[in-house]
């Protein structure tokens, strides 16, 4: 196996945290949700056949809604201290194979917050290349302007210094591993 298969499949162990704070985010919201299983390819190259069909599903009387979630190693509270100067969707490849998401979640490092793009700005979306943090690979994203995400609280705010900080520590702490 691959070191960089090998960090991807780390990645994706770790992604439940944030996939499931955003389905408890929708849950108390009243929305009833499905979390498909995970499968792990155990090679890069078996890959292709393990792609699944979403983070999340929102079921609704008339369809299933999917929903993509990823989770960031930076803390932002909303678009006044988002961590870049656009907001990156996902890979192209990715987002071009899937056809049926309605929304894009990025979750806080400290699962604090999550900002959300709908696809129904994909008009607004273009295309760029950046170095992939997590593959060190130069790859190309789907981004668009900080107006067209929302942000949303996923739990409530810590209230005092040793809250934030607390809050701070176990993000910290988590986010070591990934």
């Amino acid at each position: 196996m691959s070191d960089q298969h090998d960090r991807f499949l780390t990645r994706l162990r770790g992604s439940s945290d944030a996939v499931f704070a955003v389905a408890r985010y929708l849950h108390d919201k009243g929305k009833s949700i499905e979390i498909p299983a995970v499968r792990f390819a155990p090679t890069a190259n078996d890959a292709e056949q393990f792609v699944d069909s979403g983070d999340l599903i929102i079921l609704d009387s008339d369809a299933r809604r999917r929903l993509e979630v990823k989770r960031i190693r930076h803390t932002f509270t909303g678009a006044q201290d988002w961590p870049f100067r656009e907001v990156f969707i996902s890979n192209v490849a990715a987002v071009d194979r899937a056809k049926d998401v309605i929304a894009y979640v990025t979750v806080s490092a400290d699962l604090a917050y999550m900002v959300s793009v709908l696809t129904d700005t994909r008009e607004d979306w273009y295309v760029t290349e950046r170095l992939a943090g997590n593959t060190m690979n130069v790859e190309r994203f789907y981004a668009c302007a900080i107006d067209c995400a929302q942000f949303y609280p996923l739990q409530a705010v810590p209230t005092t210094p040793a809250q934030a900080i607390a809050t701070k520590r176990v993000a910290e702490y988590v986010m070591s591993g990934v």
